[in-house]
């Protein structure tokens, strides 16, 4: 069958048949497996096998980045400064600079992990260029005479997609996000980057990573590459002596940046919500600086932010992270969207919150910690099992806000009802409870977080789907603004844009 003739159904269809069952990595962590020094010279071989030695990609004058917070925001940062760099310049037709993006996860549609000049793939795009690197790997099983038929997994596959798709349209400049960790990452099979960024980091992972700051930082080190500059923000010091030293093992210069204030950026309004992203924008700038000093020979004076880095952080756009929004079908319902997934991230994350919704709270009312009687809140959270679900729900309560949530909803992240299946929203990774055992935990966990004065419902469904027509049916019997803050997952934000139809 000839690839013009194939699907992105088609396509989406194969790529999920990568997906590794919950119950075998379960197995594989329970006996030590998971991420290991094997990875990359695997991914090295599959990378042969449709075609490509790694050192090919040096071409793509590479910008890679890992980090435990806000490393999709700072990847989506640079591609915009960059893409956007020449547009108050005369040259800006000649020297225009055409981008690729790979990001993970994806919130609505896998397509949105591969991007060029800003866009994600066309369903024709990624089915063509799915099968060109499918029909290679088939191939190549056929000629070996491999009875059963190898491939890499979802994440690496993807990987070398990305890496074949920028090849294919010669971007000038591949920005590249690590999936986990860095040192055993499917994309650090990079040998020459222009410039390695990490932005902050956290705890998060650890059954991959380990559970200390400074067991996670030597594996986001291991990006660095010799004589490549390596960037990151401020970290906690013995997270930062880490990265030093990781750095200096392998001769990369290292580079801390200080954090901008909205005042050293000239006030301009970020495209990203939020006072944390003043620190992705910092390691952003950082990294374009370098780029473009190398591969445009155009120097800057490092004591202030260039004027033609101004027009990509003002149209950056990030879908899903602290993102408000009114839907012209529901006015009377401010949504809240962010894919805050740690302790700390969720911590930034109600900044913002209280931020952005406090200016609808009388100034009477913020020192109460309640809502006002205007206005009704309603929180949809879910986040992974494994991952500290206690604490972050302490983040989100009146006891670390002005903002006080007169319900909460907990759901899992499947998305839809069985009926209204969406291919790109499956996994396969995750263990589904029928028993709803965790969120009812959750349940149970958020009314001990409150004062004694306080009253906050909470209810517990298993889809997304249920929560958010919950939310609507809800919000038909009354009269008040509803605000709806939607966190703790990247799975259940993209879940809730697909039900809701919202453009990524």
């Amino acid at each position: 069958m000839q690839v013009e003739n194939r699907t992105y159904a088609q396509a989406v269809e194969c790529l999920n048949s990568l997906q590794t069952n919950a119950a075998i990595i379960e197995a594989i962590n329970k006996a030590g497996g998971g991420i290991n020094s094997r990875s990359l010279p695997e991914m090295r071989e599959f990378c042969r096998k449709i075609g490509y030695e790694p050192r090919d990609f040096d071409s793509l004058n590479i910008i890679h980045v890992t980090g435990t917070k806000g490393k999709g925001s700072t990847c989506a940062l640079v591609e915009s400064i960059l893409r956007n760099f020449y547009s108050s310049r005369k040259e800006s037709m000649t020297n225009k600079i055409r981008t690729g993006l790979f990001t993970s996860p994806h919130l609505v549609a896998v397509r949105e992990r591969i991007r060029l000049n800003g866009s994600m793939l066309s369903e024709e795009q990624f089915a063509k260029y799915f099968f060109e690197c499918w029909d290679r790997l088939e191939l190549n099983n056929l000629q070996h005479n491999f009875v059963e038929q190898l491939k890499p997994n979802y994440f690496r596959f993807l990987t070398l997609m990305a890496f074949h798709v920028f090849m294919r349209e010669k971007v000038d400049v591949a920005i590249m996000e690590v999936g986990i960790g860095g040192e055993y990452d499917s994309t650090n099979i990079i040998e020459k980057p222009t410039v390695c960024g990490i932005s902050s980091l956290g705890i998060d992972h650890q059954r991959y990573l380990g559970e200390t700051i400074d067991l996670i930082a030597w594996h986001k080190g291991g990006i660095f590459k010799a004589n490549v500059p390596a960037v990151t923000v401020d970290q906690p010091s013995i997270a930062l002596d880490v990265l030093k030293k990781r750095a200096k093992d392998v001769n990369a210069p290292f580079i801390q940046v200080e954090t901008h204030t909205k005042e050293s950026l000239g006030n301009i309004n970020i495209g990203l919500a939020g006072q944390h992203q003043l620190i992705n924008v910092s390691l952003a700038i950082e990294l374009c600086r370098i780029w473009l000093e190398k591969h445009r020979n155009i120097k800057f004076d490092i004591e202030r932010v260039p004027q033609e880095f101004v027009p990509g952080l003002v149209k950056v756009r990030w879908s899903g992270r602290t993102q408000q929004l009114v839907l012209e079908k529901y006015p009377k319902i401010t949504w809240f969207l962010d894919g805050a997934h740690t302790i700390e991230s969720i911590q930034a994350c109600m900044n913002w919150f209280n931020e952005t919704a406090i200016s609808k709270v009388d100034e009477s009312q913020k020192n109460k910690s309640e809502s006002s009687p205007n206005i009704e809140r309603i929180l949809i959270f879910n986040c992974t099992a494994n991952r500290n679900g206690s604490e972050m729900l302490k983040n989100l309560t009146s006891q670390n806000s002005y903002i006080h949530f007169d319900h909460a909803n907990f759901c899992t992240n499947v998305t839809f009802t069985t009926n209204q299946f969406k291919p790109d929203l499956q996994n396969n990774t995750i263990r589904i409870d029928e028993n709803l055992t965790w969120q009812k935990t959750l349940a149970e966990i958020w009314p001990t977080l409150m004062s004694r004065s306080q009253k906050s419902e909470t209810h517990v469904f298993p889809t997304i789907q249920n929560a958010i027509n919950w939310v609507l049916e809800h919000c038909k019997e009354n009269e008040h603004e509803v605000q709806v803050l939607v966190t703790g997952s990247l799975h259940l934000v993209g879940g809730v844009m697909a039900v809701l139809e919202i453009d990524v």
